[in-house]
């Protein structure tokens, strides 16, 4: 919250003047790091599948990548049904709400008794990485952390899936090379392929900012803003 910034030359990216402050304030992190797992990371070919645990900021991002790389089931999993509702309408083809259904059981159920191709874990829990992990298929299955849980919490995994041939890894910031990715995921924007203008839930000013908190915290928003000029909250 700086009025004055000092930045690193390679961390800086010129955007184009008719890019919204709103949206370029997205581009800093949350599309970077979905979206980034997608194109940087998991590069899957048309017609794979994959599922988003977790679908506030990065998840949705991480869908719309999906959608753009043609993914033939993309599957997006949370506790929120106003999340799911969006997820549907950024590109996910089935939605699970884990708190009604066993995620991993479902997907299976989906994949006929494959797993997915990717999974990307964007919750920031540990039993959530165990489930994105259990969905993945053997042979060749991928789960990506993005998620950053508690630092006292541990995952567990049967090291026997490991030699069938499922993977996972983590993620810093979807490996984002910010002058030549920034540039594309602003040409997804111009083109309607990226709707970033809808991941906003809500702009709060400076002084509203425990509130804005709190909402995150509740997990009732997708991107929150913070406004420094006073601008009316929406």
């Amino acid at each position: 919250f700086s009025n004055y910034t000092i930045v690193s030359e390679n961390r800086c990216v010129s955007l184009e003047e008719e890019i919204p402050m709103d949206i370029a304030a997205l581009l800093g992190c949350a599309v970077p790091t979905g979206a980034g797992i997608v194109f940087n990371t998991v590069k899957p070919d048309k017609g794979a599948s994959i599922a988003v645990f977790g679908v506030g900021g990065i998840g949705l991002s991480a869908i719309l990548g999906a959608k753009v790389r043609q993914c033939s089931r993309i599957v997006a999993i949370d506790i929120e049904e106003e999340k799911l509702k969006m997820a549907r309408e950024f590109g996910a083809t089935d939605v699970i709400n884990c708190t009604m259904e066993d995620p991993v059981k479902r997907i299976h159920d989906i994949t006929e008794g494959q797993g997915v191709d990717y999974s990307i874990e964007a919750a920031g829990r540990a039993e959530v990485i165990e489930s994105a992990f259990q969905s993945i298929k053997y042979g060749g299955g991928l789960c990506v952390i993005a998620g950053h849980p508690s630092h006292e919490e541990r995952i567990k995994l049967d090291p026997f899936d490991l030699i069938r041939g499922k993977k996972i890894e983590g993620s810093w910031g979807g490996g984002c090379q910010p002058d030549k990715d920034i540039s594309m995921y602003v040409k997804y924007y111009k083109n309607g392929k990226f709707p970033l203008e809808r991941m906003i839930s809500q702009v709060y000013p400076l002084e509203k900012i425990n509130q804005a908190l709190s909402e995150f915290k509740n997990g009732n928003a997708h991107r929150i803003l913070i406004r420094m000029d006073h601008a009316k909250e929406i």
